[in-house]
């Protein structure tokens, strides 16, 4: 940051006045998104700022670089045959922008954090929860670091799609080390792929058994969406090559819009020697909120089959409040057990 100050002193009276005048030249991320507004960051000197300085701000504004905060509080009450709880169930903050580099080319950004706000305690759990940088244009757009998976996405979101409660999904590569490709719509037709690379010198977290990642690989995961209409369908594929001894995943999902608020979808994923499953899900919107249901059939190569279900209800306070209620029932793959769970919440976004 660059000021220049020019003092004239003016003397009348015995009275010594001075006015400051300041140029004002400021750095490229001057300013700062809340709520959709833009707000400039000030301090004592730029409160005094000449017009020439604000003609300047106004130049950089232009430019189309943009920071948003943004964040969400979330709270649940579940009871499970482990016992019941008062729990967070994914509160988050954090920052997005973009920076226009010219007419197709476009810089974007996500750094988004985790932490638990049930309890207070001398030292608050904070974990990552998204982070990359990215450049988007015609083409479509690429990005690198840590985010949802493409393969989750597509295929497992479309079932599994409840606020707590949680169904059995397959093996998938684990976030974090991702370069990604998105395809813009193609006559209907988008195109996701994803590689996630560990080097030998990662660091690699403690493991036994399948689930142990190797110290040097890659994972290769792809996505083909078609829309036409009210029907949507995907295919998705996961290499899942950086685990020991864990074969790839294979699923497709397929979506029909059977009105404007009502929508079903069906799924069917596989990892080889490990477990099939089929899902299917409804989704109807009330007005004042949506009504949805899950059931799925789980298929293990060892053990017998067993079957989850789960329903639930949101309820919109706000656009950007809501509260919601869930019960779940899920059999247990080694005996007749069978696990009925509740959960109601809220959730507030800013």
């Amino acid at each position: 940051m660059q000021l220049v100050c020019v003092v004239l002193l003016i003397s009348a009276e015995s009275l010594d006045c001075f006015v400051v005048a300041c140029t004002y030249q400021a750095p490229t991320r001057n300013y700062v998104h809340i709520k959709g507004k833009t707000r400039m960051k000030k301090s004592i000197i730029a409160i005094a700022v000449s017009s020439a300085a604000l003609a300047s701000v106004s130049v950089h504004a232009a430019e189309g670089s943009t920071v948003d905060v943004y964040g969400n509080i979330q709270y649940a009450l579940t009871d499970t045959d482990s016992g019941s709880e008062f729990a967070d169930n994914g509160s988050t903050f954090g920052f997005k922008g973009e920076t226009l580099i010219n007419d197709d080319l476009t810089a974007f950004f996500k750094y988004e954090l985790e932490a638990d706000a049930d309890e207070k305690s001398g030292d608050v759990s904070v974990g990552l929860d998204q982070a990359f940088v990215g450049l988007k244009g015609g083409f479509g757009k690429v990005q690198v670091g840590t985010f949802d998976s493409i393969y989750n996405n597509a295929i497992q979101d479309s079932v599994d799609q409840f606020e707590q409660l949680g169904f059995t999904n397959a093996t998938t590569t684990a976030e974090g080390d991702t370069l990604a490709f998105f395809s813009p719509s193609m006559n209907g037709f988008e195109v996701q792929l994803s590689t996630q690379v560990t080097g030998d010198g990662e660091t690699i977290p403690t493991a036994t058994g399948d689930d142990l990642q190797t110290e040097d690989g890659s994972s290769v995961t792809g996505v083909v969406k078609y829309s036409t209409g009210a029907l949507t369908v995907a295919l998705g594929y996961d290499q899942n090559g950086n685990y020991t001894d864990v074969e790839e995943t294979v699923g497709l999902s397929a979506g029909y819009e059977l009105q404007s608020n009502l929508n079903v979808t069906a799924k069917f994923e596989t990892t080889s020697d490990v477990q099939d499953v089929i899902g299917l899900a409804a989704r109807y919107g009330y007005g004042a909120g949506d009504l949805y249901a899950s059931v799925q059939s789980v298929s293990p190569d060892a053990g017998d089959d067993y079957n989850e279900y789960g329903a639930g209800v949101t309820y919109s306070l706000a656009s950007n409040v809501y509260v919601y209620g869930e019960v779940g029932s899920f059999e247990n793959a080694n005996n007749s057990d069978t696990d009925t769970q509740t959960a109601v919440g809220v959730y507030y976004g800013f």
